[in-house]
């Protein structure tokens, strides 16, 4: 069985908008994408919030206004979460990307949706993820221990103990 995460592995989207029609043509857009696999929509930000718990996307296409739950109350909680999916807004309005970039949104679609910019947006997503993973893999995988005058570097698996001295 192969791993559903894996970087081969099309991005596990989770589609927020409340308007119907944009959710069906994001979701026309995406069927179209290899690098996307649409794994669940909500219509408002606190369902997105728990879908994204339940289904753990790699990906969120999210609306910027909706009702009670905005796209960039959306977005701050993801910010908080160790492993949060990588978001790109999807909006008819342009000003609130500031807001967006500064929560670490990949990119900014304006609606309507073009199939070229969605799919270059998507590009980006699976080059975020790829540049997590490699930060993620390089501190899971070794620990820099310093040794005298210099830094050692031992793999994580051959770490049996950790003792700690107070000088």
């Amino acid at each position: 069985m192969s791993d559903p995460h894996a970087d081969t592995a099309a991005l596990r989207t989770l589609i927020v908008d409340d308007e119907p029609l944009a959710v069906e043509r994001v979701q026309v857009i995406c069927a179209e994408i290899p690098q996307v696999r649409v794994v669940g929509t909500a219509s408002d930000g606190a369902a997105a919030l728990r879908l994204a718990e339940k289904l753990t996307p790699d990906l969120v296409l999210l609306d910027m206004t909706m009702p009670e739950l905005d796209g960039l109350g959306v977005a701050r909680h993801f910010a908080a979460q160790p492993q949060a999916p990588v978001v790109i807004f999807v909006t008819a309005h342009d000003h609130f990307a500031v807001e967006a970039f500064d929560l670490e949104a990949v990119d900014y679609v304006l609606k309507p949706v073009s199939a070229d910019r969605l799919a270059r947006a998507i590009e980006r997503a699976v080059a975020r993820r790829g540049q997590r993973r490699e930060r993620q893999s390089r501190y899971l995988d070794e620990l820099w221990v310093p040794h005298r005058s210099e830094l050692l570097r031992i793999a994580v698996s051959e770490v049996h103990q950790i003792d700690a001295e107070r000088d």
